[in-house]
């Protein structure tokens, strides 16, 4: 009886120091599995995301500003907008500028068709996406730009916004070139895992242009006085 007691006791703790070494076993192992997600975690946001990102900088912000671009060419094409649409100058009895002012509401009109149409434009810049190769996601630099393409997905960011400004320049006597801009800001976020980045873009694009004739008051001369924000 005595034995049979000292050998169920053996046993007993056999098993117990048995189950212990399992769970610790266990925790080892799955202490090794969260380091190693860690690590690769670690790895893909602060080495990897920023390469892709760098990579595709250049790429994203020459594609939002061709898109706005173009958008802006297709409605100055469709509208026939012209200097005097824009600007109005008033002129003394001797022929000289006494006030140059620009048509605010004409110019809220044409931005608000910018906005709309730049936009078609960048969402189907953000489905097309932008390429990636393969090799680029190994954060390994002479792998950069090697093996098969990825497509990544681009997502346009909120309301674009814009402004006019004008440039002022002497021609001849009497004369001055006056050219009347729109920069358009616009940006666009590239999502990756872990990890998203914007990328903002300014397109200036010329919206009309004329010959002044007749002196131009100083205070225009200065280079900024007739710049615009749509509201």
């Amino acid at each position: 009886m005595t034995y049979t007691y000292f050998v169920n006791c053996k046993v007993s703790l056999y098993e117990e120091k048995n189950k212990k070494r399992k769970k610790r076993k266990k925790r080892i192992i799955l202490f090794s599995l969260l380091s190693v997600v860690l690590i690769i975690l670690s790895y893909v946001f602060f080495v990897i995301d920023p390469i892709v990102v760098e990579a595709t900088r250049a790429s994203i912000f020459s594609l939002s500003t061709s898109a706005v671009s173009d958008a802006v060419f297709d409605v100055l094409s469709e509208e026939y907008v012209k200097y005097e649409d824009l600007v109005n100058i008033e002129k003394d009895s001797g022929g000289n500028v006494v006030l140059i002012s620009l048509d605010t509401i004409r110019l809220n009109l044409m931005a608000r068709r910018f906005y709309q149409v730049a936009q078609v434009y960048l969402d189907k810049m953000g489905k097309g996406g932008v390429d990636v190769k393969l090799g680029t996601f190994t954060g390994l630099p002479f792998l950069s730009g090697i093996g098969p393409n990825i497509n990544l997905k681009l997502t346009p960011i909120g309301a674009m916004t814009s402004t006019f400004e004008s440039t002022f320049t002497g021609v001849d006597i009497n004369q001055t070139k006056h050219s009347l801009f729109i920069r358009l800001y616009a940006s666009v976020s590239l999502i990756l895992p872990a990890y998203s980045s914007t990328i903002d873009s300014v397109t200036e694009v010329l919206v009309a242009e004329n010959v002044i004739t007749g002196k131009v008051p100083q205070v225009y001369l200065g280079g900024n006085m007739l710049s615009y924000v749509p509201k």
